[in-house]
């Protein structure tokens, strides 16, 4: 069985440390503190709880369950803190675990008894990041009271417990927010808490202030000071941009959009099609004036255009660009220039530069952890196969499903990857099946025997699958899964409406919202019935929203719309809430957006950054791609 994932050392460093002074985490902590992300560093503390000590079990409990809440797996979170909670009554982990339910239970908001759990339970053993969430939540439930500096001593403990892991810059982004709706501090009042702050931290804010203020002349001299004081500070890039939009003395426009997108080149058609999308979404929306730059398809060059919108045109959010490389490549220029930026990738890693950048294209994990809702809650299911092409895609995925899966308790049986070029499946169909003819030589012996008793031809027996799981994933392309589907056919899996035995339970095939695409079904005909596949969008949705957005793209003589034209047109329904609402900050602004109905599922984003989306369940019924629940979905 291939690995959970290669770790990728200093990505998530101390994503969930600092540790505690005597805290007593074992070493594993440490190292799943490397992990590539916070789903994977809960799969390797949850692989390491099976040969811990029993002294260290709780805190790789503990810590698993915080990287669940991290990644917005809320289940084995709660799951996980409550084992703790409940059955390690003497452990030090104990009373950290209670923090975490509170905080799942606030769900944003604390108030009551989980309030004064999240403000009596001693910091002692309590990872991080959940420190600091637990302190933002204090904040919050505090800042309507009469007592700020309370507050203020809640976000500066926040802050303090964020610093050094990857979630701080999330957290100063918040506390920001919290500490901007205070009152004025007055001259005798105590300034202990503001003061704390590091000096650069508080200078950059300062800048701005003074930026959204149009105080072109501070912030020069601000600037130049910030670059004197603090030369090697991380906001040291940011204090020199704002120095040349002070020069130019141009306004921030909370009405204007820059869309970076690669216009030219190789990926010039969805690019287009993509810039098409916002258009028509804009002009729906009415009021949003749209700043279009050609990225070439290249970081360079979206980095360029990102300076140029918000620098000389005063762009106030910037929706792109579309592929993973270029999103790495300015989102930092996004991140300095301190300008939301949502870039059009599923690549997760993307919105890890920093605070001012959200993911709003789904995600393969995403995907994967909308579909094991299902197949592991409302099914039951809870072993699984993976059939996988070699290449980044197949592989990446099916690192994601391992992880995913051990964290909610569930177990990969068997694995099996192929040449993405291959045609004939059959010897991955064996491999899926068990079917070492040596090794199950004498119950081949019986199947012969069986043949020739019953009147058939032993030379054609073949052995059956040996089958000990309740589904098969697929990560891969409609094409070649159609092609799986039937090889699993030919060697006797009850795949699909296909039963080679009269009493074979059904198995599950599973795949992304690649399969949703109407040759599936004609590709894979009758054993790929039943099959379970997801996507944020469906151009046959019945929703009058959906329809009216396909309509009007038709208009256009642009053929269907698809996923990335969807998530094009919601994107800018976001931004567009938040640029509208009262708060200054853009990107604050961002994490408390809530959509009504959208085209994608999309209501807003997670204190991560990653969109919060209502996904759609697709299966196959009588040779269409249709809703599994819900509206569009035919009742049986």
């Amino acid at each position: 069985m291939m690995g959970v994932g290669a770790l990728m050392v200093g990505l998530w460093l101390a994503a969930v440390a600092p540790l505690h002074a005597g805290s007593g985490p074992p070493a594993a902590v440490k190292a799943a503190a490397n992990a590539e992300s916070p789903r994977a560093a809960a799969a390797l503390l949850t692989e390491a709880q099976a040969a811990a000590a029993p002294n260290d079990l709780p805190w790789l409990l503990l810590y698993a369950s915080e990287y669940s809440r991290l990644a917005g797996d809320t289940g084995p979170a709660r799951d996980g803190f409550t084992r703790v909670a409940a059955d390690f009554a003497t452990h030090g982990a104990r009373e950290p675990a209670k923090v975490g339910l509170a905080v799942l239970n606030a769900n944003g908001r604390a108030d009551g008894n989980t309030l004064a759990t999240l403000e009596l339970i001693s910091e002692g053993g309590v990872p991080g990041t959940l420190n600091a969430d637990r302190w933002l939540l204090v904040a919050s439930a505090r800042a309507g009271g009469g007592d700020p500096a309370k507050v203020r001593e809640a976000l500066r403990r926040a802050e303090a417990s964020a610093r050094g892991t990857g979630q701080s810059a999330r957290v100063v982004a918040a506390s920001a927010g919290l500490r901007n709706r205070l009152p004025s501090v007055s001259a005798a009042a105590p300034k202990a808490a503001a003061d704390s702050r590091p000096g650069d931290l508080r200078a950059i804010e300062s800048i701005r202030a003074d930026l959204a203020a149009q105080s072109f002349t501070a912030v020069a001299e601000a600037a130049a000071s910030f670059a004197s004081a603090w030369p090697d500070s991380p906001f040291r890039r940011e204090a020199d941009y704002a120095a040349q939009r002070a020069k130019l003395q141009t306004p921030i426009r909370r009405n204007v959009v820059a869309v970076v997108l690669p216009l030219t080149g190789e990926y010039a058609l969805p690019g287009g099609q993509l810039r098409d999308a916002i258009k028509l979404s804009a002009e729906t929306l009415g009021g949003i004036e749209l700043v279009v730059a050609d990225t070439g398809g290249s970081a360079d060059g979206c980095s360029k255009a990102v300076e140029k919108a918000v620098i000389e045109q005063g762009a106030a959010i910037v929706l792109g660009p579309l592929t993973k490389e270029e999103s790495l490549g300015c989102a930092p220029t996004a991140q300095a220039l301190h300008t939301p930026i949502l870039p059009f990738t599923s690549a997760e890693e993307v919105r890890l530069v920093g605070d001012q950048v959200f993911r709003a294209y789904p995600s393969v994990s995403d995907q994967i952890g909308a579909l094991l809702d299902d197949m592991m809650g409302a099914r039951g299911w809870g072993r699984f196969a993976i059939a996988s092409p070699r290449n980044a895609f197949g592989e990446g995925s099916a690192r994601t499903f391992i992880a995913l899966v051990q964290a909610r308790g569930g177990v990969i049986v068997t694995v099996a990857d192929y040449d993405p070029a291959a045609t004939d499946f059959r010897s991955v169909a064996k491999v899926l099946g068990a079917k070492d003819y040596k090794e199950r030589s004498g119950e081949y012996a019986a199947v012969q025997s069986n043949a020739k008793r019953t009147g058939g031809d032993p030379k054609k027996s073949t052995l059956p699958p040996r089958i000990d799981y309740d589904a098969i994933f697929v990560p891969d392309g409609y094409q070649r899964a159609a092609l799986l589907a039937s090889a699993f056919a030919f060697e006797e899996f009850p795949i699909g409406g296909f039963r080679p035995r009269r009493d074979d339970v059904p198995l599950g095939l599973v795949g992304l919202n690649a399969w949703n695409n109407s040759e599936w079904p004609r590709r894979g005909g009758d054993y790929v019935q039943g099959s379970l596949f997801v996507d944020a969008f469906r151009v046959d949705d019945p929703r009058p929203e959906v329809r009216e957005f396909v309509d009007r793209w038709r208009e256009r003589g642009e053929g269907d719309p698809g996923v990335v034209q969807a998530v094009g047109y919601d994107a800018l329904r976001l931004v567009a809430a938040a640029l509208r609402a009262e708060g200054a900050d853009v990107a604050a602004n961002l994490l408390t957006v809530d959509l009504p109905p959208t085209l994608t599922g999309v209501h807003g984003f997670t204190p991560e950054q990653a969109a919060r989306r209502d996904w759609t369940l697709l299966t196959v019924r009588d040779g269409r791609i249709e809703a599994l629940y819900g509206e569009g979905a035919d009742g049986r």
